[in-house]
């Protein structure tokens, strides 16, 4: 329980406060999860400003999925197709910019009908992963080499 409360924390940013004193016999067993929003990490200034000066510049899209725990994340949107130059920063087509890939963890909200009440609802949360874009970065075009053609005769 620790560990799994050490990465929502770490990797979510989130307050976590789980009551139990089963310790590791709660597989398949409900734990509370109180989640403090006022703890999100936001995409600060400092990460715009290494954005625009990158050579493979990128912007922020907005990803919002209301029963997803964090509501909102953030991809990164490569810019430009390929790299700015170091001299006058006209785009050079010899270098791609292209996407970095990170995995990070999500609490998915499952709504279900508490039995014996018709207006209460609760929630259950299930953990699982998302890829998001977190920057893009400069690569030499990958070239796929051809199988020699067969002669034409």
């Amino acid at each position: 329980m620790q560990v799994m409360r050490a990465l929502l924390v770490l990797v979510l940013g989130l307050t976590v406060s789980m009551k139990s004193g089963q310790g590791a016999r709660l597989r398949g067993a409900s734990v509370r999860l109180d989640l403090d929003p006022s703890v999100m990490p936001q995409i600060g200034r400092a990460a715009s400003t290494i954005a625009n000066m990158s050579l493979s510049p990128w912007t922020y899209r907005e990803s919002r999925v209301e029963s997803r725990l964090p509501r909102q994340i953030f991809h990164a949107v490569c810019l430009t197709s390929g790299c700015l130059s170091l001299q006058g920063g006209a785009e050079n087509a010899g270098l791609e910019a292209k996407p970095i890939y990170h995995q990070v963890l999500v609490l998915h909200k499952i709504s279900k009908q508490r039995p014996g009440t018709r207006r209460r609802k609760w929630y259950s949360l299930r953990l699982g992963t998302e890829v998001i874009s977190v920057g893009c970065t400069c690569v030499r075009p990958s070239v796929v080499p051809q199988p020699p053609r067969a002669a034409l005769f």
